[in-house]
């Protein structure tokens, strides 16, 4: 696991093993590395995302860390290539990360008419609340209004892809 410290502002993952468990329990199967990112791909993505241009404008070095939390960062680190990312809603990869309103996105829903993001000002939390604007992605700062999910990072990651490999198997 020395791979995952690399990134994680712990020594000890917090989240990474509850978002490998959802594998196993949503996609019948045991978790593999290959449905995981490796850190320095990570951080090279993230390093390459628009977000990180946006913040080197603003004078601050783009690093995991200044732009994504930790759950976040153990989210991709677990399931950032699995097939867990394939849902009705849209999980961001890293170098697609993009900030609005001060606001840093990170998933869309399939119509592109709601967009959940972190406040820029919260990425050094473990796990923040999070956000959401009923415009998508696309549209410009100050297209819409951001309202509070009152849900976690991992909270609304877990909520959203249990609901939609549930949604999955009614069908």
């Amino acid at each position: 696991m020395t791979t995952l410290v690399a990134m994680a502002r712990r020594d000890t993952p917090v989240f990474y093993p509850g978002f490998q468990g959802l594998v196993s329990k949503l996609l019948d199967r045991p978790w593999q590395a290959s449905d995981g990112m490796p850190p320095a791909e990570l951080q090279h993505q993230v390093q390459q995302s628009i977000a990180a241009q946006q913040l080197q404008e603003l004078g601050n070095e783009p690093t995991a860390d200044r732009l994504i939390p930790l759950s976040l960062q153990e989210f991709y680190l677990a399931l950032g290539t699995s097939e867990m990312m394939e849902t009705n809603h849209f999980f961001f990869d890293p170098d697609e990360l993009e900030i609005r309103d001060n606001m840093v996105m990170f998933v869309e829903d399939a119509n592109e008419s709601t967009v959940w993001a972190v406040p820029l000002d919260q990425v050094t939390l473990p796990d923040p609340i999070i956000f959401h604007r009923t415009v998508g992605a696309d549209e410009p700062d100050g297209a819409g209004t951001w309202k509070s999910t009152d849900s976690t990072v991992s909270e609304f990651i877990t909520e959203t892809l249990t609901w939609n490999y549930t949604e999955d198997d009614l069908d």
